[in-house]
């Protein structure tokens, strides 16, 4: 396990992700805006670094704030969530949206449909 932050920087098409670890919690952030152009380049890389980065048995929450994802995106970032799930049931995600953002708020109810056994938190900014 590292113990300094895991940063991808985010770029006009991809989002901020940071991993780290935080008062013995796993932490995952993504921000910002997915829609990269080759979207297997961005997310092959980021989910063989998750579980490189992190003991999967500590807890994991996962934070999504995202302005805006294609719709591949949104499926990579599905996948992610199921997979982390799957190494480890104690994820909490929190999936952030604008007030004005209807959109990227369906996608999170989408996704608590989806995973309804995953402690899915949508949160309004």
């Amino acid at each position: 396990m590292n113990k300094n932050p895991y940063i991808i920087e985010a770029t006009e098409d991809t989002p901020l992700v940071v991993l780290e670890k935080k008062d013995g919690v796993n932490s995952i952030l993504i921000e910002g805006v997915s829609m990269p152009e080759n979207l297997f380049d961005f997310y092959t890389p980021l989910f063989e670094t998750v579980f490189n980065f992190f003991e999967t048995d500590s807890i994991t929450n996962m934070e999504i704030n995202v302005e805006y994802m294609n719709s591949m995106s949104n499926k990579q970032i599905l996948k992610l969530i199921k997979t982390v799930y799957e190494k480890n049931p104690t994820i909490k995600v929190i999936w952030k949206y604008s007030k004005e953002d209807d959109l990227i708020k369906l996608k999170g109810e989408e996704i608590q449909s989806v995973f309804p056994e995953i402690n899915i938190l949508l949160t309004e900014y």
